[in-house]
């Protein structure tokens, strides 16, 4: 099992100091998160330092809705999908497994073209044709693309493994995976392991999270079934801690103690299942 955590989780002033707590804490890797306040370029040589310093590596890059790549503007649409380029090169520098990508979710929206096609035919038509093109022209590297599947309550498309299996079949290409989020799973899913199962060799990515958001343990989510399936598959990526609101980080209690609880709470519930 290797454990990673999000960048804005950790305590520390500095990115030195929060992998170094990340390692103390006993993570295996780091999770970046970045945003409209923290540009990856701009950050890039801080990140390699303190990955060196601390012995831990990235284990991919968290994007944010501003990286979204399918909006309904030509112009904006290539603009993302250029700057998603850059992310996949910058994360092959630094060791990453991947970047994380939610297609599309709101405020764009898509026409309903009923009955020639649904609006949900319209943006699989165009994630699939898009991705085609733009995953023929990467450059030489590892890091993969990973498909998030959100819940319901925040995008109408690519909700559930199901459908994210599909657009992987459909486009074809080594370097484009899954990300199985327990948390949107737990509200999309009718079970953690049959999902998990069917991603099979395409799941690149595991976020974790209990079902009221705050790190595992702190809720009542059973992670076991989970956990057994991904073992069965052979699993050997980052399950990365996402305790994560609108609000900002959510995390019960003093980090210092609750991160260390987490990391053993779920070694032992993956030693359990």
């Amino acid at each position: 099992m290797r454990l990673a955590i999000q960048t804005l989780l950790l305590p520390g002033k500095e990115l030195e100091e929060k992998f170094h707590n990340a390692k103390r804490f006993g993570f295996d890797g780091v999770e970046i998160v970045i945003g409209p306040d923290y540009d990856l370029r701009q950050y890039f040589d801080r990140i390699q330092k303190a990955s060196r310093s601390s012995g831990l590596p990235v284990s991919d890059i968290c994007t944010h809705p501003m990286h979204d790549p399918f909006v309904p503007d030509l112009a904006e649409r290539q603009r993302r999908l250029a700057t998603l380029m850059e992310l996949i090169q910058m994360a092959d520098e630094l060791g990453a497994t991947g970047v994380i990508c939610v297609p599309v979710r709101p405020p764009f929206q898509f026409p309903d073209l009923s009955p020639w096609k649904s609006q949900f035919e319209v943006i699989n038509s165009l994630v699939i044709a898009s991705f085609r093109d733009w995953l023929s022209r990467l450059p030489d590297g590892k890091v993969a693309i990973f498909l998030e599947p959100l819940n319901r309550y925040e995008t109408g498309y690519l909700n559930r493994i199901e459908q994210a299996v599909e657009l992987c079949d459909a486009i074809q290409h080594p370097r484009l995976k899954i990300l199985a989020d327990f948390f949107h799973m737990n509200i999309e899913e009718a079970s953690f392991a049959v999902p998990l199962r069917l991603a099979g060799d395409l799941l690149g990515m595991v976020h974790i999270a209990d079902n009221n958001r705050l790190q595992p343990g702190r809720g009542c989510m059973d992670y076991r079934p989970g956990f057994a399936a991904l073992k069965s598959i052979g699993y050997s990526g980052f399950i990365s801690v996402e305790c994560w609101s609108p609000q900002g980080a959510l995390i019960a209690g003093d980090p210092e103690q609750a991160l260390p609880e987490t990391v053993e709470y779920l070694r032992r519930v993956w030693q359990d299942a």
